[in-house]
């Protein structure tokens, strides 16, 4: 299956459960990126921890980036789900400074900006968005596998 827009969901943390991927119950197969801006956190999960209500979201500030594994090339995918930033149970966290923070928003403002894009290879740039993410996770968190 080629990969389309619908196999990536981003956005704002307070439209996740209302109007997002958690509302549609479309995240069982995802991995999940969050940045939570109010408590300086990046978390990555899997969508079934997610609609399991381990994590509360009501009230809280950032982005979410919920994606299949499809959406990557499988060789990509391969290696991105054994990264133990996804196999961590139920979430692996990463504390952020305030420039690191800022950083991780603009990604998001970028990945979230690029979904409603007319270019022609938004799939591609997307991708490299979430790479960027998820090598940041595993750089800061001291985690390289």
């Amino acid at each position: 299956m080629e990969p389309t827009a619908t196999t990536i969901h981003a956005g704002r943390i307070d439209c996740l459960a209302a109007k997002g991927p958690l509302a549609a119950g479309q995240l069982p197969g995802c991995w999940v990126i969050l940045h939570l801006e109010d408590s300086g956190q990046l978390l990555f999960t899997s969508g079934q921890s997610l609609l399991a209500g381990s994590w509360p979201l009501a009230g809280r500030q950032g982005f979410y980036c919920a994606f299949m594994p499809l959406f990557m090339p499988e060789k990509l995918a391969r290696r991105i789900e054994r990264l133990s930033i996804f196999t961590a149970k139920p979430k692996w966290v990463v504390e952020l400074s305030e420039g690191q923070a800022a950083a991780v928003s603009r990604i998001f403002e970028l990945l979230v900006e690029e979904l409603t894009s007319e270019y022609a290879h938004k799939l591609d740039l997307m991708r490299n968005y979430v790479v960027q993410m998820i090598h940041f996770g595993l750089k800061n968190a001291g985690g390289g596998s």
